[in-house]
């Protein structure tokens, strides 16, 4: 026999006095935990309050009082992005909410996004908001005008600093002259020695071990710099950039490779709708190495920039450029096109960036191993400790592949297609002291490894600098 439950009035009475009495418990709870917050607030502790709130967001979220207050307490706790996601969730159920509004139009500011504070600025006064709101509103517009003032006003800044350092290999140039593989001087040398018929036993191994082995050296930089703006109109300005840069090596051995770069840079800068803006750069840099300081580069270019903002912590960069460049040993000349992206991203707690780029080299007719195709991949994030202090990290790996077999001389005599493969890894400590004056340490490793070995390489740097900034 089957049996049929049945629940008496007075069963079911008590049941709903139970959930009754469970919702309410709840609902107490709820409010108590938001009115603490609100006090919180009234007494300026943010941070306590925003918290508390993140701790009944998977629960509340999607309330309108609750998001409110979330969103008042992330923008007092310097959060103003997730400040502007619970905002939101305000205004798409209620958007009429003014001082939901208000408090976006605060953490658009703080994001440094004018021209959306501005249109959520014209959306309030629609409302008819109250003198108090009004007057607040007032002190909005006084701000975004005082920036666009101070946008459209020329700016000036400058940097001198000095560093020391230790390095393991200084054969290997930095990436701003990118020879490769040797220093011309040095490649007119390992080629006379073989054809010579001196190389041991026949072994360019053992002529790189002992001929080219790295001479590691401590060194002293000297480095100034200049980036000046000038505004155009509203939408567009001049960017001047100037920079200057001179190494010296300690030991005697490694003064082949003192290295002075001067680089300068004029640019044009638009911003178009939708918050993109589009750059466009031309450059030129010459270098000098050596004892003597004989010319080793002359660089010339153009790069081009869109970058247009993802959501509201993000911002894409797509960019384009092309390079010529001379060096003092003509077979070494090339002609360089790059296309890049990049992702740069603001955190909670820190900023992070991607980078993907692929170049390709048009040689001389003479450089060995002709053209060649690089594909670098990378990242990096930005750290910040406090408010005087950052860590930085950066991570690349790049892909260089010639298209012509070649590199006989350092392959057993054997003709080969090189392709290297470059690890790059870079940790930078940056501490203010003051207004003016910067300290930098940083320590690099690099590791490449190469389809003919005698190209495989290992570097370590480390240095310690201080900037005066004026």
């Amino acid at each position: 026999m089957r049996r049929i439950f049945t629940f008496s009035p007075a069963r079911i009475a008590s049941w709903a006095s139970v959930l009754f009495v469970l919702l309410c418990s709840n609902a107490l709870a709820y409010q108590a935990d938001l009115n603490e917050a609100r006090q919180a607030l009234e007494q300026g502790e943010h941070l306590a309050a925003y918290d508390q709130l993140q701790r009944l967001e998977l629960e509340h979220g999607g309330e309108p009082e609750f998001d409110y207050w979330l969103g008042v307490a992330a923008l007092r706790a310097g959060s103003p992005s997730h400040a502007l996601i619970a905002l939101d969730r305000v205004i798409l159920r209620q958007p009429s909410h003014a001082g939901a509004r208000m408090e976006r139009v605060a953490a658009l500011l703080q994001l440094d996004q004018r021209a959306a504070a501005e249109r959520e600025i014209e959306r309030l006064q629609a409302l008819s908001p109250p003198p108090e709101a009004q007057a607040a509103i007032a002190r909005f517009q006084a701000v975004i005008t005082q920036r666009r003032h101070v946008e459209d006003s020329p700016k000036h800044q400058g940097r001198f600093g000095i560093d020391i350092g230790y390095d393991t290999n200084p054969q290997r140039f930095p990436s701003e002259v990118a020879i490769d593989p040797l220093q011309p001087s040095l490649r007119s040398a390992i080629e006379a020695l073989s054809e010579m018929g001196l190389v041991p036993d026949g072994d360019l191994s053992r002529l790189d071990e002992q001929v080219f082995s790295p001479d590691s050296s401590t060194y002293q930089r000297l480095e100034g710099s200049y980036q000046g703006t000038f505004p155009v109109d509203e939408q567009s300005r001049w960017l001047i950039n100037a920079v200057g840069q001179a190494q010296r090596y300690t030991q005697e051995s490694a003064q082949d490779y003192d290295l002075t770069l001067a680089q300068a840079q004029l640019g044009y800068q638009r911003d178009l709708p939708h918050q993109r803006v589009f750059t466009l750069r031309g450059s030129a840099l010459q270098g000098w190495s050596g004892r003597s300081q004989d010319r080793l580069l002359t660089r010339w270019g153009s790069h081009a920039e869109l970058s247009q903002p993802i959501g509201l912590d993000s911002e894409l960069r797509w960019q384009l450029g092309a390079q010529h460049n001379r060096y003092s040993e003509a077979r070494n000349d090339h002609d360089t096109g790059l296309l890049g992206i990049q992702l740069n991203s603001r955190h909670s707690a820190w900023r992070t960036r991607l980078v993907a780029q692929i170049e390709h080299e048009w040689a001389n007719d003479d450089r060995e191993g002709g053209d060649l195709t690089q594909l670098r991949l990378g990242g990096g994030i930005d750290y910040p400790i406090g408010d005087r202090q950052l860590l930085r990290a950066d991570l690349n790996h790049r892909v260089r592949t010639y298209q012509d077999d070649g590199f006989a001389r350092f392959n057993d005599f054997y003709a080969i297609q090189r392709r290297d493969r470059i690890w790059q890894a870079r940790l930078t400590w940056l501490y203010q002291l003051s207004s003016d004056w910067l300290v930098e340490a940083s320590a690099d490793v690099e590791r490449r490894r190469s389809s003919v070995d005698f190209f495989d390489n290992r570097r370590r740097q480390t240095q310690v600098g201080i900037r005066y900034l004026f």
